[in-house]
């Protein structure tokens, strides 16, 4: 970490002294945004009121992402940083260090979400001394990202309070699409007989959802995110797919892993793909979108599951 911090104040002093962080009082906001969901929620949110900026370019992973001395420079024009601050944008972490600007605003749109356990990296708010693993994939649910969008509406009203009222009532308007899509999947799952259905995910990046939707996950196939099952640990995994009567997986979006096969030959369960929503586009409409994909898939999974036909992939 000590050599990661120095690599950025090196790249810092290349940067234009221009590229100074306004005030934010002046409520011409620069938002930045270390994730995709957050762009779209932060966008549906200001409308117009104010730029919205992405922190990892287009195209770009989070996971894998290195920074630039472009994005250095980019952070440092943001007024207000909307993160993760679990563990699934660390890299915001020595890019603020090299920065030191000490006006930004940064906003953890965790804090305060009832949280699922995980294992793996502890993290910790604001300096709290008990700090407790959890699992940072709280963006991909409906519930969840609800109470974020509101944080968020209410944190940016607090920097403007002319624009306060406003965003409470976009915030609103947003939760309330999002809403409808998690009652409408409900509602075509209510009447499913799920007692034979058993689920296991390629990772535990979609426990929230699955929560949302009340259907439990029998097995996860990756001992962490992106980190690729040892020969071991992967046949350790089909042992608890067969044990458990598994009969759906749920892979990646855009990530195909030989492994899946593997599993999908061993256990003949049916595959289907979730987006993980952190590649793409930005945009206001691209969380909504994913997150429409992603529960029909699930109901897709879950009304198949009920068929007698046989063992199949999804496209």
């Amino acid at each position: 970490m000590k050599k990661m911090f120095l690599f950025f104040l090196l790249l810092l002093t290349a940067l234009p002294l221009s590229a100074a962080t306004a005030s934010a009082g002046d409520c011409n906001l620069v938002i930045g945004v270390s994730l995709h969901p957050y762009y779209s929620w932060v966008k549906n949110i200001v409308g117009d009121t104010a730029e919205v900026r992405p922190l990892v370019p287009p195209g770009s992973d989070p996971h894998t992402y290195q920074p630039r001395p472009a994005d250095l420079e980019n952070l440092q024009q943001f007024d207000v940083l909307v993160r993760n601050g679990m563990g699934h944008d660390v890299f915001v972490d020595p890019m603020l260090k090299a920065i030191d600007n000490k006006k930004l605003v940064v906003i953890n749109v965790n804090k305060g979400l009832p949280l699922i356990p995980s294992f793996g990296h502890k993290y910790d708010f604001e300096g709290d001394k008990d700090k407790i693993t959890f699992n940072s994939h709280t963006y991909i649910s409906i519930t969840g990202a609800i109470q974020q969008i509101q944080t968020i509406a209410r944190e940016l009203g607090k920097l403007c309070p002319d624009q306060a009222t406003l965003y409470k009532k976009n915030a609103r308007i947003y939760a309330k699409k999002l809403r409808k899509m998690l009652s409408d999947a409900l509602a075509k799952i209510d009447n499913v007989d799920t007692n034979a259905l058993r689920i296991a995910t390629v990772h535990d990046g979609y426990a929230y959802l699955f929560q949302e939707l009340g259907i439990e996950v029998a097995a996860v196939v990756q001992p962490r995110h992106g980190i690729e099952p040892s020969a071991r640990q992967l046949q350790d995994t089909i042992k608890r797919i067969k044990r458990a009567n598994v009969n759906i997986l749920f892979a990646e979006l855009d990530y195909k892993k030989k492994y899946v096969d593997i599993i999908y030959n061993e256990t003949g369960c049916r595959i289907y793909n979730l987006s993980h929503i952190s590649k793409g586009k930005y945009t206001k409409e691209f969380f909504e979108q994913a997150m429409q994909r992603n529960l029909d898939d699930i109901v897709k999974a879950v009304t198949d599951a009920n068929n007698t036909a046989a063992p199949a992939k999804s496209k």
